[in-house]
């Protein structure tokens, strides 16, 4: 049913998956949930994650000295709602992410083999939302790859890990977070004595107080400065580019910005619109991590 095995037949992935149901709603990352009820049941994969106790797991030092790939996953939760059901209410981080709906257990990310992906538990890092709310423990899962494909990466990583396509790598700040700023200081046209102003109070209404700089400001302009770089150089979304052919940086950003506002991406059973759906629509179109595909915002590991 799964072809696995050479690079240029994984891109057959993004179309057709499914050859005892027929269903060709699949991308690579996200499933129909008929196919992944009907073709791989959800019941016996997740008997096996039961076996595995992965707070032990994720402290021995022979896992966290393995570098890591990062891959990017869409969710339907926010990241709020993502950290209360796992931290606050308990519940399982597989079902949270949905892992069930992703081809992980029929193609490695790493070696693409089937049935090699392990589950090794998770790593904590800070994330501000959008409304500037810190989660100081954020919970990031972690699986091993056990080597049992033929196909040999171009890197030496041995796990990988499911970033909340939210997230930033290397960053604390989230990307609706940025953009709510940059939105303010470009399109609303804020004065930056005003916009940190504006800063200070949307997120002192919550429980954690966000104070920027005028040089972390900066650093924001500059992520999406690489943003529309990384866009131009592969020639995504034509209509963005045609509108950004100036030499004012300004004008660029706020062009991107209101393109991005506006975006809806339609690569899966449920929709995923703003930001973050450029984010994930330029992850599938250079092949996700069938094709080990940079990342729109940010770094990967892999790729440092």
């Amino acid at each position: 049913m799964w072809e696995c095995g050479k690079v240029g037949r994984l891109y057959r992935l993004f179309q057709v998956l499914c050859v005892s149901c027929g269903k060709t709603r699949c991308y690579s990352a996200g499933f129909s949930t008929a196919f992944h009820n009907t073709a791989f049941p959800r019941n016996n994969l997740k008997d096996k994650t039961k076996k595995i106790e992965p707070e032990k797991l994720a402290d021995k030092p022979k896992y966290d000295n393995l570098s890591t790939i990062q891959v990017l996953i869409a969710i339907r939760y926010t990241l709020s709602q993502y950290y209360q059901k796992v931290k606050r209410r308990g519940e399982e981080i597989l079902d949270v992410i949905d892992f069930f709906a992703f081809p992980f257990e029929q193609c490695c990310p790493i070696c693409h083999a089937p049935s090699c992906a392990r589950f090794i538990g998770c790593y904590e890092r800070q994330v501000i939302d959008e409304k500037g709310r810190a989660f100081l423990d954020f919970p990031v899962p972690r699986f091993l790859c056990k080597g049992k494909g033929t196909f040999k990466p171009p890197h030496q990583h041995k796990t990988f890990s499911l970033l909340h396509y939210h997230i930033v790598p290397y960053w604390k700040y989230s990307i609706p977070f940025i953009i709510k700023v940059l939105n303010a200081r470009h399109v609303e046209k804020m004065s930056l004595e005003a916009l940190l102003d504006y800063i200070s109070d949307f997120t002192s209404r919550d429980s954690y107080y966000v104070e920027l700089a005028p040089s972390r400001i900066a650093s924001f302009n500059q992520l999406i400065k690489t943003a529309i770089a990384k866009i131009c150089a592969n020639a995504y979304y034509p209509k963005l580019i045609a509108k950004i052919q100036t030499n004012c940086q300004a004008i660029q950003i706020k062009e991107f910005l209101l393109f991005s506002l506006d975006f809806h991406c339609d690569k899966f059973h449920y929709p995923i619109r703003g930001p973050c759906a450029v984010a994930v629509d330029y992850y599938l179109n250079g092949g996700s991590y069938f094709l080990n595909s940079d990342f729109l915002f940010g770094k990967p590991s892999q790729f440092r």
